[in-house]
């Protein structure tokens, strides 16, 4: 399957296919041993196919298909890809996306600011409860003297 992506000058972007798929997938798929009876349709030990069958949360999604470890200038690209598998048939639609990520992920910051919200409210919530606990158990205490 022909997918190559380069840039004005016709020069070749390079994908790297590395540990595109989480660890834990990858030590799930492994090849069959062949008995001379039976053939294997699919080196399932490939990548690709390994992020392809992790399963999608929501029916809109992403799947990773390499990193591109370079720096790419601001400009136009050419995306070429052969496509083996129709999605007219469910009404689906196939996009290719470039995005910036680091370490920490893409550059959407809503989860981040999401769990700093929830925490700074759980820590606020903790001291109210736990002001509330001390007064009843002073009460309490004033109440039996």
């Amino acid at each position: 399957m022909k997918k190559t992506v380069t840039n004005g000058d016709d020069v070749p972007i390079t994908f790297n296919s590395d540990n595109i798929a989480w660890k834990s997938d990858r030590e799930k798929f492994k090849n069959q041993k062949e008995p001379e009876n039976a053939k294997q349709w699919y080196n399932v030990e490939d990548q690709h196919f390994i992020v392809w069958m992790r399963t999608a949360g929501l029916p809109t999604f992403r799947k990773l298909y390499a990193a591109i470890n370079e720096k790419l200038d601001q400009g136009q690209y050419v995306l070429t890809v052969d496509n083996y598998y129709q999605q007219d048939g469910w009404d689906g639609s196939k996009k290719f996306v470039l995005s910036t990520s680091n370490h920490l992920g893409g550059q959407n910051y809503f989860l981040g600011i999401a769990f700093i919200v929830v925490g700074c409210l759980c820590i606020t919530l903790a001291v109210v409860f736990f002001g509330v606990f001390m007064s009843k158990k002073n009460s309490t205490a004033q109440q039996k003297l």
